[in-house]
């Protein structure tokens, strides 16, 4: 064996495997514990929703017994509810795809189930059948995907649908359903923002719960609290593809409804603070991966530390503002005072670590200057030390009005 090289002891590889089965429980409560806490949210924002469809549910089983005398009406309810789903922004175009595919699907279902009984290849027919008229009658894919499993679902039901008085008519009941979903997604109020803003707020509450694990860490020299932050990294990243993900959808609502035209500029400046928080986002983990690598060297950096601390407080004071949709005025203020503190050369030190890690987060308070409204230009001149070489962009780039780098047209 070569000289130098150590082959742990079986002891020495116990104690190793000790100490490494307690931090992986641990890096797995941080992050358990995100996610009950964005489960809860997803709750408590799809609370009303859900009573509503609730209702509109029970309203079209009402509605299909009493006036058309349908006996047992299951699918009434059902298509309601799968038009309405549960969240608030509910687009009448998309209810309405979802109710002319459930109620071709029934429709299909029946006719296959009554001519051809009920089978594997009937199923399989069904399902193809459904499928090829949803495609034909609209370009969006819940109708086909509607058609195709309602199909499929009526098909299945053959004996449960002989016992309780055939199956013919069963597509009258997805009708009313469906119309009753269309008529409570066009009388009930619509704010197509609300969603994206919610979760606007949860991603910067947990991205301020990561800094605050960041600066901790950096404080004290505790590698755990620091590879605790890189756990709560995954929670905000799921967070964020779900705000990403709302967005989509309110640009669409917006876009083909006129009567909301009104929001767009609300959901620029929201698509604006999700791009610009995927930026800080990028710069918290190179401060995090670096950081850990460092206080495993040297200990403590306390003065970077304290700053990711306080950037931690105005982020949650961040999120407070824009989850009421206010211009963030005391997020802003604290972080323009970090920004006139955060310099490399007033660390009172040459350690290269330190002021290596303070360039880094110096490019963190930039993005999150800009979520407040700044533009590029102004935050980077906030910095301590940019005074006499100021940070100007490009005339090309002032001619891009869509451009992240510019101020905010609501906030800024």
């Amino acid at each position: 064996m070569a000289a130098g090289c150590e082959v742990p002891q079986p002891p020495r590889l116990l104690a190793m495997a000790r100490r490494t089965i307690p931090n992986r429980a641990r890096r797995w409560g941080v992050f358990a514990v995100g996610e009950v806490r964005t489960g809860l949210r997803r709750v408590r924002g799809s609370f009303v929703p859900l009573i509503q469809s609730a209702m509109a549910a029970g309203l079209a089983w009402f509605l299909a017994e009493q006036l058309l005398g349908r006996h047992a009406p299951l699918f009434a309810p059902i298509a309601a509810f799968v038009c309405l789903g549960f969240k608030v922004d509910r687009a009448p175009r998309k209810v309405a795809e979802v109710g002319v595919g459930a109620t071709i699907g029934v429709l299909i279902g029946e006719a296959i189930s009554i001519y051809l009984g009920a089978g594997w290849w009937q199923m399989s027919l069904a399902l193809v059948t459904g499928a090829l008229i949803g495609r034909f009658l609209d370009r969006g894919d819940l109708t086909t995907m509607q058609g195709g499993v309602n199909a499929m679902v009526v098909v299945g039901m053959t004996s449960y649908a002989s016992q309780s008085g055939g199956f013919t008519g069963r597509w009258m009941d997805a009708i009313v359903g469906a119309l009753v979903a269309l008529v409570v997604a066009v009388l009930l109020p619509r704010h197509p923002t609300e969603r994206p803003r919610r979760y606007a707020k949860t991603t910067l509450s947990e991205f301020a719960g990561m800094l605050d694990m960041l600066g901790r860490g950096l404080i004290m020299g505790d590698v755990e609290e620091l590879a605790d932050s890189r756990a709560q990294r995954k929670v905000v990243q799921q967070v964020s593809n779900t705000w990403e993900t709302t967005l989509s959808t309110a640009r669409d609502v917006v876009a083909a409804n006129p009567s909301l035209w009104s929001q767009r500029s609300e959901v620029a400046e929201l698509q604006r603070l999700y791009r610009l928080t995927t930026r800080a986002q990028r710069s918290s983990y190179m401060l995090g991966r670096q950081g850990l690598s460092m206080v495993e060297e040297v200990g403590p950096l306390r003065e970077v530390g304290s700053l990711v601390l306080e950037a931690s407080r105005a982020t949650h004071a961040l999120a407070g503002a824009v989850g009421a949709w206010q211009r963030p005025e005391k997020a802003r203020a604290t972080l323009l005072s970090i920004a006139h503190r955060a310099s490399p050369t007033g660390l009172g030190t040459e350690e290269w670590r330190d002021i290596a890690l303070m360039s880094v987060m110096r490019a963190m308070i930039v993005d999150l200057l800009q979520i407040t409204g700044l533009s590029r230009a102004d935050a980077r001149n906030a910095l301590a030390e940019a005074t006499g070489r100021p940070f100007s962009e490009s005339s090309e780039d002032q001619a891009e009005s869509d451009s992240d780098d510019l101020s905010s047209p609501l906030w800024g």
